[in-house]
């Protein structure tokens, strides 16, 4: 029998493990080491049973056990406390995940396992150390090419956990580098979800990794690609999540900064203005006041790239901003300047700031000024 068709079985000493701890509790927790082993022992039941006919078609999808189901979905709450996340990595939970996905036919039971590693990966060192694991690596870009939403999002959002770690970063970019369906797995997504959360992280995760490794722009100019991604945004956009798409914005800057991609957004461009508009309403700014600091990185960049993509544009002269974007620009504009006479003011009568003028103040302004006034 081949190995990957073999039924997952415990690893060495998992039983007579089990059999010493006993119900003893994990670390200052509440929470029973034998209650845990009981649980990943299930798992591993679960998946035997679904092979235990031979003749199965293995296409077929298999529904998880209720209980088996609840059981599991608290490991995956317990995981995200640090006690139990490294009691799991301590007993080898990953091996004992690693088979049972390689063989079962249950999206749930995978979907639920991923979602543990998701969480033990929110601590550096287990982050770390799970990604120090090639078999996790490969497994995780392989399920990228799955069609269960659910098992995408966790999937994607463990890779995203991972590659906000600076010392897990590396690793997961050689991986990706080196799986060549990686990018085009997440730009179908891109082109065919609407799975609103699963956008997100998609979005999320290409920005981490080319304004990472700016060698995997390349994969990123061609028209599929940006088709791809102007789908998703419009699709989370319509349905007023425009707040998830600060990723977005900042994926086409960097992409507009490595690469020769300018030349495919500029068709996009009243696109990109009706995106930029959409966001600020989202904002909840629909009076003349400015949008939270949080959001003025954000909207510097993005206007910026609207503001270059028109200068780009052979018939820019003929083609201003969109008539309430620019109602909305000047406004905040107004404002802006304002504050900046305001902190002039203080500056010269040696009084205290009552508001910081830090880089995110610049950008905004200068990226105002030059959307406002196309011959700056």
């Amino acid at each position: 029998m081949d190995e990957t068709e073999r039924n997952p079985s415990p690893p060495p000493g998992f039983l007579e493990a089990e059999k010493t701890l006993g119900a003893d509790r994990i670390g200052e927790t509440v929470f029973s080491r034998h209650w845990v082993f009981q649980c990943l022992l299930n798992a591993l039941k679960a998946a035997e049973n679904e092979s235990a006919n031979g003749e199965a078609d293995m296409e077929e999808v298999v529904e998880l056990d209720k209980e088996v189901e609840q059981e599991l979905c608290t490991l995956w709450d317990m995981a995200a406390n640090s006690d139990v996340a490294r009691f799991l990595h301590e007993f080898k939970a990953f091996e004992i995940f690693l088979q049972i996905i390689k063989t079962s036919r249950s999206p749930r039971l995978v979907e639920i396992l991923i979602g543990i590693l998701g969480n033990m990966a929110v601590f550096p060192d287990l982050s770390l150390a799970l990604s120090q694991e090639d078999s996790m690596l490969q497994m995780a870009l392989q399920l990228l090419g799955g069609s269960d939403a659910p098992t995408l999002l966790q999937v994607l959002r463990l890779c995203h956990t991972c590659l906000a770690n600076r010392e897990s970063l590396p690793l997961w970019l050689a991986a990706i580098r080196g799986a060549d369906s990686c990018l085009p797995h997440i730009t179908f997504i891109l082109g065919n979800s609407i799975n609103e959360e699963l956008l997100k992280v998609c979005f999320q995760v290409l920005d981490c990794v080319v304004d990472e490794d700016p060698s995997l722009c390349s994969y990123c100019v061609n028209e599929e690609f940006v088709t791809a991604v102007f789908a998703a945004a419009g699709h989370l956009s319509a349905m007023g999540k425009q707040e998830f798409l600060d990723a977005f914005w900042h994926l086409l800057h960097v992409l507009d900064y490595e690469t020769d991609i300018r030349d495919m957004l500029v068709p996009w461009r009243d696109k990109l203005e009706t995106l930029l508009f959409d966001w600020l309403q989202g904002q909840g700014q629909e009076s003349p006041t400015l949008p939270p600091r949080s959001c003025w990185r954000t909207l510097g960049t993005g206007l910026t790239l609207v503001t270059d993509l028109r200068d780009a544009s052979r018939a820019s002269a003929s083609q201003p901003l969109a008539r309430d974007l620019c109602r909305r620009l000047q406004e905040m504009y107004q404002l802006l300047q304002s504050r900046l006479q305001e902190a002039q003011v203080e500056e010269r009568l040696g009084l205290p700031r009552t508001d910081s003028l830090d880089d995110s103040f610049h950008l905004l302004n200068n990226a105002l000024e030059r959307a406002l006034n196309p011959s700056s």
